[in-house]
């Protein structure tokens, strides 16, 4: 095979990689209702987006993260009084988590550190997370447990 038929069939190989990746879900979103929503990178980019500097008990220093809210998710999907969610991680973690406790703190499903896409190996492709560092009473170990990464999967509790 000649050096042009293996470019070619190289930059289709990658092409059609990039094509399976961006349709990709990285989110199951189960609602009260039972009903389940897969959201991929561009469905979860078409949510508002926040930004925020940060340290973190598990990263060495500031970093900044971006991602959309917990909140702006729900409220796209229709879902306004949400409590309580219990959310799964790729590693089999699961937490339950109380709404109430993130009132003033915006719980962001980051999806970028340092503009960087969050990976496997740096806690992606999906970090729960807040701005501890904006809100130093959250940076607690109950609030920590909250913080989960790897996040696959989030269901709304009745």
């Amino acid at each position: 095979m000649s050096i042009l038929k293996h470019w070619i069939a190289f930059f289709l190989l990658a092409l059609i990689t990039a094509s399976v990746q961006a349709s990709t879900p990285l989110l199951q979103l189960i609602l009260p209702d039972k009903r389940e929503i897969s959201l991929d990178e561009a469905a979860l980019a078409a949510l508002p987006q926040v930004e925020f500097n940060t340290e973190t008990p598990w990263t060495q220093g500031m970093h900044r993260y971006r991602g959309a809210t917990l909140a702006g998710l729900l409220a796209a999907q229709g879902v306004k009084d949400a409590r309580e969610i219990e959310v799964f991680a790729l590693n089999g973690y699961q937490q339950r988590v109380d709404l109430a406790l993130f009132a003033e703190a915006p719980l962001t499903l980051a999806r970028y550190q340092d503009d960087k896409a969050l990976t496997r190996r740096n806690k992606g492709p999906l970090w729960l997370l807040v701005p501890l560092s904006a809100h130093p009473q959250l940076n607690v170990s109950a609030i920590h447990n909250s913080m989960v990464w790897q996040v696959t999967r989030i269901e709304v509790l009745p």
